[in-house]
């Protein structure tokens, strides 16, 4: 708390001793919800009217540019723009249906799957101030994926929007996904030093010379001997020094 109240007295208690260190500069997370149609069947058939969705999964999932995954075309890596970080991630929607074949007049099992792509953008806060960079090129973006799950999948009939030659109807699914985002860098920071020793520092010692260990005394009187004069505290009464 005097600390504090020198400070705030515009006191300087602290010096700022410029170095170079690895910092995050910045980081935030953000949750998206995706809504994909799937307009045919594995097979290549149209999506029946009475199709019923039994089980959705989402797979092969990638975040395109980042830990050595390659870049589709025409797809830009992971990257800081303003105050987000912007990157693509592929994935593969697949739905299991229940539906009635009037051919065979049994209830039957079919299966859509597509793959999308999707551009994400994640806004971010700068922690401290952010990062002061000799060279901006060198920051990097960590990008991790908190949750993915397909939460919806229902027959709907074709959404406006849609060309008329696409099948009347189709599946909407819908998928949940939540990323962190962080971006860190050799950062120029300071370390906050004393203007005056903060600490007592031992007495400097020159090469070679030890400086030997020692207590102060508490008693004022005492007798003293050595090895080479031993019983000298055996007398009666023993000598001072």
């Amino acid at each position: 708390m005097q600390d504090i109240d020198l400070a705030m007295k515009g006191k300087e208690i602290f010096t700022c001793t410029p170095v170079i260190m690895e910092k995050v500069c910045a980081s935030g997370s953000k949750c998206f919800h995706d809504i994909h149609y799937l307009f045919e069947t594995e097979s290549g058939c149209p999506i029946p009217a009475d199709a019923c969705p039994i089980n959705c999964v989402v797979s092969n999932f990638v975040i395109c540019g980042m830990d050595n995954e390659t870049l589709p075309h025409g797809v830009l890596g992971p990257r800081r723009v303003g105050n987000c970080v912007m990157f693509t991630v592929s994935y593969r929607v697949r739905v299991w249906f229940e539906f009635f074949d009037s051919g065979d007049g049994a209830l039957e099992v079919g299966m859509a799957s597509q793959n999308f792509e999707r551009e994400l953008s994640i806004p971010v806060e700068n922690i401290n101030g952010g990062c002061v960079l000799c060279q901006p090129e060198t920051v990097e973006l960590c990008i991790r994926r908190l949750n993915l799950d397909c939460i919806r999948a229902i027959v709907v009939p074709r959404p406006e929007g849609f060309p008329c030659n696409f099948p009347p109807f189709a599946i909407e699914v819908t998928v949940e996904k939540e990323f962190f985002a962080l971006e860190s860098g050799r950062s120029i920071i300071c370390i906050p030093t004393c203007v005056q020793e903060c600490i007592e520092l031992p007495f400097p010692v020159s090469p070679g010379e030890c400086i030997p260990f020692e207590r102060i005394p508490k008693c004022p009187d005492f007798c003293q001997e050595t090895d080479l004069q031993p019983g000298r505290c055996a007398q009666c009464p023993p000598p001072q020094p």
